[in-house]
């Protein structure tokens, strides 16, 4: 359990930094969603709901967002994600991925609504941005999953061999 806390905190600080860096200049990948979805899905269900308010809570303190914006947000993508899922029976890579772009892609369009001031201006602007976070967000976690799966892979061959 404490080894999840220490992968979300990460993942908290990490987005933060490249939220700051990466999102600057054009999109950042949102780690958020993707972190919380491998985490429900292969640990406890708590994740999504205690796991996307608490992160989203420290996220909206760090980037000076309007309190509870990216918890609703994250909460709302994390919903939709267990709709999907509970629609689809997959697993496995494909599975986790197309639950993360849905849990990104809504997440970041709630709060886009949400948190822009006066509610919802500028929102058609910076919905063209959402694209490019989900397919970054996407491209990232297919990278994080592949060297998992093959330092487990590594691990299983040292202890049998």
């Amino acid at each position: 359990m404490q080894i999840r806390i220490f992968v979300l905190a990460l993942a908290i600080m990490t987005q933060f930094l490249l939220e700051l860096t990466a999102g600057r200049v054009f999109v950042a990948p949102s780690l958020i969603p993707f972190v919380l979805v491998y985490l429900s899905e292969n640990y406890e269900k708590m994740w999504a709901v205690t796991g996307a308010f608490w992160s989203g809570f420290c996220l909206d303190l760090l980037m000076h967002q309007p309190p509870g914006s990216s918890s609703l947000a994250l909460l709302a993508g994390l919903y939709a994600a267990k709709a999907f899922s509970k629609l689809s029976s997959g697993e496995g890579k494909g599975y986790l991925l197309s639950m993360t772009a849905i849990a990104v892609l809504v997440s970041d369009t709630v709060f886009i609504l949400v948190a822009t001031r006066p509610l919802g201006s500028g929102f058609s602007s910076v919905l063209l941005l959402v694209i490019p976070r989900v397919i970054f967000t996407v491209i990232i976690g297919a990278l994080l999953l592949t060297v998992t799966e093959w330092i487990s892979e590594m691990k299983s061959r040292k202890v049998t061999g």
